[in-house]
């Protein structure tokens, strides 16, 4: 009677997205098994996973082990152990199956290992062993390499972000299309959950540096879009290992390829989505439909105060702001104020607040003066760093001397990001009401929380309906 067994392939990186290699594995190991006069019940492919990589998880290579285990197969044949296993651990959990059937059988085109006898576990721990130490010994060559052309500010490596050609360098004219008209829209209030819709139903499917799609539409989540539109890379910022990449002043190393969009564009569209990130008013609810919700605090116990709107004898509706004590946070709900005064109040000493900060930038922001001095000190800290090679200077003598000098450098180039980032930010902010008004929801409450930490609503005596600004106290950011 034949042995039924199961043929394992996999392939670490399938960049072409064709299936050749593990094609080429099933063909010759399938022809093996006809050798042996084995029955191929299935085969079991794992295409572009690594077997290196303990956090991933191979779907086919755990079915394999479950099938063995429940004696669905009584053997398994691959091209060779590593494509098997290449962590030790994984070769153990075969080995416990084959343990308790020394009558399964483990072919390669190497050679068959008896996993069932103590010689061969040996060698197949050796082998496991070694296969594991030259992923080992490639990857940190590989990141090695990857750290030079990250401080280079090229690419380096891994799957081709949305928006550029299979070079990494030329912008895709048709995804950079699709990734700002995705912005403006976001910028205007839509959702990523909408973006996601529209891309899915056109058919819009990012790409990887070899030019083929995602594994079928379902991998168009929402995570994916979100970092999609987010990625640093559209400014052209170089990030490696979630930094930012600086050179040796401390300044961000400019990328090699093409920017999709500004800075200023990026940081306004990350700031949108994430003043819109879920912030539950009451169990049950999601985004916020009032200005101050949660943002306005009550007077009598601190608890927040949430939305809502009222209906008036004559049929007119108005909103209010009040101490929920059904809520979550369980408030005293002693405080309901008009919303509307209060609204008037905060955009007032908010806009004025930002005028303030935007005129304190431009009095106290980045000057010649600061500029010559940076310039001064890094060139006076590459002559003190060639003399030092030249052997013109001890490194003893130079090291005082460098460490202050680094630190002053460190210190102006701090300052200059600083301002310019200041300068950016303010730079996009129309300190004017109407301004205000044309934004969308989400990006009104982000520019509050800029300029404060929460507004207190103080209790007023009873029947008092005139608006009294006194029991309304903003709470600064430092």
């Amino acid at each position: 009677m034949p042995i039924d067994v199961g043929v394992y392939v996999r392939i670490s990186d399938d960049s072409e997205g064709d299936a050749k290699g593990v094609a080429r594995q099933r063909d010759d190991c399938c022809a093996l098994a006809a050798v042996r006069r084995w029955n191929v019940v299935r085969v079991y492919e794992d295409n572009d996973f690594s077997a290196y990589q303990r956090k991933v998880v191979r779907p086919e290579f755990e079915a394999l082990l479950g099938d063995l285990h429940l004696g669905v197969i009584q053997g398994v044949v691959v091209y060779n152990l590593d494509r098997f296993a290449r962590q030790p651990r994984d070769l153990e959990r075969a080995i416990d199956i084959f343990e308790e059937r020394p009558n399964f059988v483990f072919a390669t085109l190497e050679g068959d290992v008896n996993l069932a006898s103590t010689d061969g576990r040996t060698m197949a721990r050796v082998m496991v062993a070694f296969a594991n130490k030259s992923s080992a010994d490639t990857g940190r060559r590989v990141q090695r390499k990857q750290l030079e052309l990250a401080s280079e500010g090229k690419p380096h490596g891994g799957r081709q972000p949305y928006g550029w050609q299979a070079d990494g360098l030329t912008a895709d004219p048709e995804a950079r299309a699709e990734i700002l008209a995705a912005h403006k829209a976001i910028l205007a209030g839509a959702k990523i959950s909408d973006i996601q819709t529209d891309w899915l139903k056109r058919g819009i499917a990012p790409t990887s540096r070899a030019g083929k799609r995602f594994r079928g539409a379902e991998r168009l989540d929402h995570k994916t879009v979100r970092r999609i539109l987010t990625n640093p890379a559209l400014a052209g910022i170089k990030v490696y290992r979630g930094q930012v990449v600086l050179d040796d002043t401390g300044t961000p190393v400019p990328a090699a390829w093409e920017p999709l969009c500004s800075q200023d564009r990026l940081s306004e569209v990350v700031e949108a989505l994430e003043s819109r990130r879920p912030t539950r008013e009451r169990p049950g609810t999601n985004a916020m439909r009032y200005l101050l919700s949660g943002i306005a605090r009550c007077g009598a116990c601190n608890g927040p105060m949430r939305g809502q709107m009222r209906r008036r004898a004559s049929g007119t509706q108005y909103q209010v702001y009040l101490c929920d004590r059904s809520g979550y946070a369980k408030g005293c709900g002693k405080i309901a104020r008009v919303g509307a005064p209060i609204d008037q109040l905060v955009i007032e000493l908010v806009l004025a607040d930002q005028q303030r900060a935007q005129l304190k930038f431009v009095a106290a922001g980045w000057t010649e003066a600061h500029q010559r001095e940076l310039d001064s000190r890094t060139a006076d800290l590459k002559q003190l760093r060639d003399a030092v090679i030249a052997n013109q200077i001890t490194m003893a003598t130079a090291l005082p001397l460098l460490q202050d000098l680094e630190q002053k450098q460190k210190e102006l180039a701090t300052l200059k990001r600083r301002a310019e980032r200041e300068g950016r930010r303010n730079e996009v902010v129309e300190h004017t009401r109407e301004a205000f008004d044309a934004l969308p929801l989400p990006s009104q409450r982000a520019l509050i929380l800029r300029s404060l930490e929460g507004v207190i609503v103080h209790p007023q005596g009873k029947g008092v309906v005139k608006f009294n600004p006194d029991l309304i106290e903003p709470v600064w950011r430092h």
